[in-house]
């Protein structure tokens, strides 16, 4: 995701300082007129508006923190852009870490690497409106903005988002197991859901049973991961009877009960079975085998 959001700030003539933990996927930026930086704290020296696009909370706190961090080598007043889907607990936690004078504002985004490339990505903004006016023109160039509210509301509004679609990845998966079961092919079953609340997701679905193969636009274990901070904040438990809500969530020793908690169930099984880098329709293929 970072690649192409990065190519797409040069392209329209931002000057731009890459790093990567794999020097060489930086390479092609570099061709195209970035500058290649190595270390994190290299790439934002003296730089106003600094941009993180990581994997996950702890990736996110090693680049800021960890040896050769950028946090330090921030200059005061400069704006972090944390794109990341790291959570709003994680959110916080960082900006308790950051200096008082480095400013902080969420922006992780709904898209995977065609609308990054296409500059189409869906970017939920949380953080004062200072903040948020002083990085607009930049983060337009990669899609469109949305300010949802204050800092951690865009890391927040970005955790819903991604439990309704990798849950209905795991509800289509479902449906097609029974449809299997029942008779029906593949392309009526479709065509039929087409019809239904999943609609958006069928054409890409359709396209990746037609090529299973194709390069992974949101790999399973992100995906996982993103349910993880889901529970970390909500976990139903069947077992607090009446409308009881307990405490929890994976990360605390329990998946929880829901739909979020079956299907965060599903996707650690099925990266036991070696899906965890595979793209998140995969759950299609492992449910219709039975799991």
């Amino acid at each position: 995701m970072g690649a192409p959001m990065a190519a797409r700030l040069v392209a329209a003539g931002h000057h731009v300082t890459v790093w990567n933990r794999t020097a060489a996927r930086a390479g092609p930026l570099v061709e195209a007129g970035a500058r290649s930086a190595g270390t994190p704290a290299e790439a934002v020296a003296g730089s106003r508006l600094v941009i993180t696009m990581l994997a996950d909370p702890a990736a996110v706190d090693g680049v800021l923190f960890g040896p050769d961090g950028a946090a330090d080598a921030l200059v005061d007043g400069a704006v972090l852009v944390e794109m990341s889907t790291i959570g709003p607990t994680a959110l916080a936690g960082l900006r308790a870490k950051l200096r008082p004078s480095v400013h902080l504002v969420d922006a992780p985004v709904k898209g995977s690497v065609p609308a990054a490339t296409a500059g189409e990505l869906e970017i939920y903004l949380g953080g004062d409106d200072a903040d948020a006016a002083a990085c607009a023109e930049p983060l337009g160039v990669l899609g469109h903005v949305t300010h949802v509210g204050p800092l951690g509301t865009g890391a927040a509004v970005k955790l819903l988002v991604n439990c309704v679609t990798i849950t209905s990845f795991a509800l289509v998966g479902e449906v097609l197991a029974l449809a299997d079961r029942l008779g029906v092919g593949t392309p009526a079953a479709l065509d039929a859901l087409a019809g239904t609340a999943i609609a958006p997701l069928v054409g890409r679905i359709r396209a990746r049973l037609a090529d299973p193969d194709a390069p992974t636009e949101f790999a399973l274990y992100l995906a996982e991961k993103d349910l993880t901070l889901a529970l970390d904040h909500s976990a139903v438990d069947r077992g607090a009877g009446d409308g009881g809500v307990a405490g929890g969530g994976a990360a605390g020793g329990g998946t929880g009960g829901g739909v979020i908690g079956g299907a965060h169930e599903l996707l650690v099984a099925a990266q036991r079975d070696g899906l965890g880098d595979r793209d998140i329709s995969a759950v299609l293929g492992y449910l219709r085998r039975g799991g």
